[in-house]
Formats: structure tokens, sequence, C-alpha cells
């Protein structure tokens, strides 16, 4: 070889290994003694070069002996191939350096909420720096991280995309380097959907030339399962279209109208949350938690209005669950007919056994509206160990169901005892670790023997759980493919026989109506109901903040009543014609 050849040659091998890296992760095996699987299942699968470890979005791999990395303080580069399995899955986490409960906060490149490809950088706040190329399912990606003292790059296959300047230098603490998803203090989360290949990292930013040396197309790709093993299988609730990142991308449903039921004065109730309503006897009675300041503060009742014109005018307040003076309350619950009597049943929680982690002593309260006095009579507890959410709907053995939580915020449904709604039974619903329940509030509808509930959980997603025996027994609650932030949700089905949910997409600026074909079990259309930030509330108060959120909804005469909280201050109605939601 002459001298030309040898120094072309030498080129060439230089611009496709610039450097050596100091760290290499081949991720050809969960045996790999180099990290620690936490929290869920890694598998192999085919990868960018061999082999490659697909997480089950409940799994990270924590990098052992890793808190030092990119402490050297003259930046560092992180080059991972990754194959992500679903975007509609929240926050996940490609490659991190976070352990938010100790305040250990340095930075993490992960598929947002929105779908995007977003490198954080702690800044004082997070300082983002997204890409402009949209990851797709089943295909790879090479991700790139670039920081020096002054600024920090995003690069995505190959190409330079997103450039950030950096006020201060990047925070070092001892928190250790995670791939798909952040150990937290024990608590797994931000997790990939999805596989990791080809692990680089430099203790040192490449250049241009260097980074672009990095990447080769790969075209081969994953089969996205049928069912993801998230944590078991995922529930294919959702079998429509891939829903789109941008929830303006989601049509608005014809025809819709939007109006409020009540707004607070400066002299009364000032919180307001979990509103229901029911037609009777031509009349739309609407309710709702009223508290002087505070969620679930102490002198909470149950208010409400009523309308005889459709809901285009209220009639003034009224009181239903009156609350007490001491630390016992009445709270919101559902509203229905049952033998031709207008009922409420409400939670009422503060004193009493069992005492809960959330609601101690919690109980239904039921109130029957007395025609002939026109006054709400209490007809006693009802209810034990449940939070009600649902139009009780009737099963196939005669007895109804609602779905709630439990005292611990756990989910949990309850059920008449035939006809008789003066005792229901209270069942727990099982679920793993992973749905992480704060507040798993639950709702169900029933097709004889078979109810299916959806219920808040974590990750981003509706929680799902089902019974084949009336709800006496339910299976292990799994995660679905349909995005849900932590927000209660409302399923019911509309009399062209199309299963519908109304809930909140990605975050509660926007209100959404899913519905299925007729007849079928799950949700392949979706349409917008309210979206952007609602106005802020007027008065301060506990967990209040802009959004739309816990909805209720009831169908009469050709028209779906959706209720709502808006800022957790306002009522909120939108009346929906069912056939705007006919499925395309």
């Amino acid at each position: 070889m002459n001298l030309i050849k040898f120094f072309t040659a030498t080129v060439c091998l230089l611009l496709i290994e610039p450097l050596q890296a100091a760290q290499h992760w081949k991720l050809e095996s969960p045996k790999d003694p180099t990290f620690a699987i936490k929290g869920g299942v890694v598998q192999s699968a085919r990868g960018v070069e061999g082999g490659s470890l697909a997480l089950d979005g409940v799994a990270v791999l924590e990098v052992k002996e890793s808190a030092k990395l990119g402490h050297g303080g003259k930046g560092f580069t992180l080059v991972a191939w990754v194959n992500p399995y679903t975007l509609n899955a929240g926050q996940q986490m490609i490659l991190a350096k976070n352990v938010y409960s100790r305040n250990q906060r340095e930075w993490g490149v992960m598929i947002d909420k929105d779908g995007r490809f977003r490198l954080y950088l702690r800044q004082g706040g997070w300082q983002t720096v997204t890409a402009e190329t949209r990851p797709k399912p089943g295909h790879w990606h090479q991700v790139g991280v670039v920081v020096t003292p002054q600024r920090a790059e995003l690069w995505i296959n190959g190409k330079r995309e997103g450039v950030g300047a950096l006020k201060q230098p990047l925070l070092q603490t001892a928190a250790p380097l995670t791939f798909g998803g952040v150990n937290d203090g024990g608590r797994i989360w931000q997790n990939l959907f999805g596989a990791l290949d080809e692990i680089r990292f430099w203790d040192s930013p490449l250049n241009e030339t260097e980074m672009a040396a990095r990447y080769r197309p790969v075209k081969a790709t994953h089969r996205v399962p049928k069912h993801l093993p998230l944590g078991g299988e995922v529930f294919y609730l959702w079998n429509g279209p891939e829903l789109p990142a941008d929830p303006e991308r989601i049509p608005v449903a014809a025809g819709i109208q939007h109006s409020t039921i009540h707004r607070p004065a400066e002299d009364g109730y000032k919180f307001l949350h979990g509103a229901a309503i029911v037609m009777h006897r031509g009349v739309l009675y609407a309710n709702w938690a009223n508290s002087p300041t505070n969620e679930n503060g102490p002198h909470e009742t149950l208010q409400g209005r009523r309308s005889r014109d459709g809901g285009k005018t209220w009639e003034p307040l009224e009181v239903v669950g009156p609350g007490f003076k001491g630390a016992d309350r009445h709270s919101h619950g559902v509203l229905f007919r049952h033998r031709d009597e207008l009922w409420t049943i409400c939670s009422r929680f503060g004193t009493g056994e069992p005492n809960g982690r959330r609601f101690r002593g919690l109980r239904g309260e039921a109130f029957v509206l007395d025609e002939k006095a026109n006054q709400w009579k209490s007809r006693g507890i009802v209810m034990r160990n449940c939070w009600p959410y649902d139009e009780p709907v009737r099963m196939g053995n005669g007895s109804y169901i609602t779905g709630g939580q439990d005292k611990d915020g756990y989910p949990v449904v309850a059920m008449s005892r035939g006809d008789d709604f003066t005792k229901w039974d209270s069942v727990l619903i099982p679920f793993p670790p992973q749905l992480k329940p704060s507040f798993a509030e639950t709702t169900v509808w029933a097709d004889g023997a078979h109810v299916l509930a959806v219920i808040r959980g974590g990750a981003g997603v509706a929680w799902v759980s089902t019974s084949d025996d009336h709800g006496k027994t339910w299976a292990k609650a799994r995660p679905s493919n349909l995005p849900m932030p932590r927000a209660k949700a409302y399923l019911g089905r509309l009399s062209t026989k199309q299963l519908y949910l109304v809930s909140n997409y990605r975050n509660r600026d926007t209100l959404c109506i899913s519905v299925g074909k007729p007849g079928a079990k799950t949700l392949s259309h979706m349409w917008r109901l309210r979206h952007g930030k609602s106005g802020p509330p007027r008065f301060p108060g506990h967990a209040k903040g802009k959004q739309w959120s816990y909805p209720y909804a009831h169908e009469h005469e050709g028209k779906l009543y959706v209720v709502y909280s808006i800022g957790k201050e306002d009522c909120g109605l939108t009346v929906v014609p069912v056939d705007s939601l006919a499925h395309p």
C-alpha cells in the first residue's frame, strides 16, 4: 500500500471511529453485570448490531458505579439507539441522570408526552432542547447528546437538530445513569416502551464531524408487539388510528354547545368539584361538592341547581348533603333515577372507621328527592368503603354496579343487592405497583356478566380491569394504550350502542370524548370537547388550577350532557348531539 492510500484509509477509519468511547454498553444480554434491572422485565431482541434489550415499560436499567460520569467539567457526549413501540405513553426516558426525590436533577433525554425527542437540562429550572424529527414506532433512531460548558446539543440520526445555551455548568450529583426510565429513590417511572442498543459515552464533547460519522442508516425494524408486556399484557382499549401528539389535531365534535351552570360568589362556597347530571321528569338536575375554600375540606357539602329549559337557565342553589360542623363532611357522588325516584349517593368521610390513608371512615349516603315536599331526604348510609363515580348500570344478574375509589385511594366498585339500593357491597380491584395509585377513580360499564373498568393511574395512560362474573372478581389492572393523565374519566354506552369515554388527553387542558363502533368493546374515534387553558381560579384554595376535569355524562333525547369542573371552581356543561358522534 502506498503512502497516499495508507493515509486515505487511516482518515476514513478515523471518521468511522473518531474516538474510542470511554464507556460502551452493547446491551446484548439482560444478564450483563454492568447494570441492574429495576422494576420490570427486560428481554433480548434484534438490535442495530447483534442483539438489543427490549424494556417492558416498567423496567429501568441502572448503570452500576455511574454516579461520576460526566463530572469532568469539560462536557461529555452520549449516543444511543432507541426503537420506541408507542408514542402514547407519556414521558418515556431514554437516558437520564436524575433522582428527583433527592433533588439530584442533572439531565435526561426522552420521548416527551407530545411525541417529540427532547433533552432536559437542569439550569435552576429545567431547560429544554427539542428535535425536529418525530420518532416512528418500530424503527431505530440514533439519539445523541453533546454537552459543553456553554451549550447542549441534541442530535437525531447524525444531524444536529437542537441547540441550547447553558447559563451555568450542569449540576453534579450522586444520581446514577439510567436507561429506559428513572429510578427515583425506588419509584420506577418515565418508562420506555421499546428497545435500546449500542449506548456510548465519551467524557468530552465530540465535534460535528465526529458526531456525523457515528451514524449509519438502519433499515431493520421491530414488529411492535400486539400486546406490549407492560407489567403484563397491555389492554388495547384504543383500536383506532395512531393518536396525534398535538391535541389540536383532534377534530372538534360538531354542534356542541358550552355553558356554565354555576360560578361561586364572593360570599359563597368557592371550591367546586365532581359534578353529576341527570334528567328527571323534564327537569335537568346537577349537583357537585362545594367547600368554603379547599378540596375535601371541613364543612364540605353537596349542592346543586335545576334547569327546566334543557340547561339554558338554572334555578338558585339548593343543598342536598348539608355537611357537618365537625370533621365529617359530605362530598360529590352520583345522580340517577331509580324506580321513578331521583337519587343521589354522595361520599361522606372524615370520622369513624376504617382510618384510611385518604378518607377516614369513607361511606356513601343516599339522598332521595321528596317531590311532594320538594326536599332532599336522607335514606342513610347505603355503601361503605367506596366513593361512587358512575350512574349505576344494570348487570346481567339484575344488580347494579358503580365504580369508585376506596378509603386509601385504591380502585373499587360497589354493587347493589338486586334492586335494593339501600345495600351495596364493595369489591377492590387488584393492581400492580406500576399503577401507582394516588386517587384511583374508577368508571365502569357492564354488558351482561362482563364489566369493563377504566382506572386513573400512572404512566400517562388509562388503566383497565375486567370482570366476567358480575363484578365479584377482577383481573389485575393493566395499562392500556389510550393516553390519559391522572384524572377521573367517565365510561358509558350511547343509545347507538357505541361505547364512549369522556376523559382528559395527556393533561387537563384538553377534554375529549372517544367512541367505538356500535357493539364494539373498544374505542376507535376521538373528538375534542374543550381545549386550551381554562380561566384561572378567582379565589384561593388548595388543589385549584386551570383545567377542564372530572367529567360525568348523561344522555337524553339525542343529546349527551357532559358536566365537569372548570378550575375546580365553576361547573361547566357541554351538550353534544349524539348523531355527531357517529363513527366514521
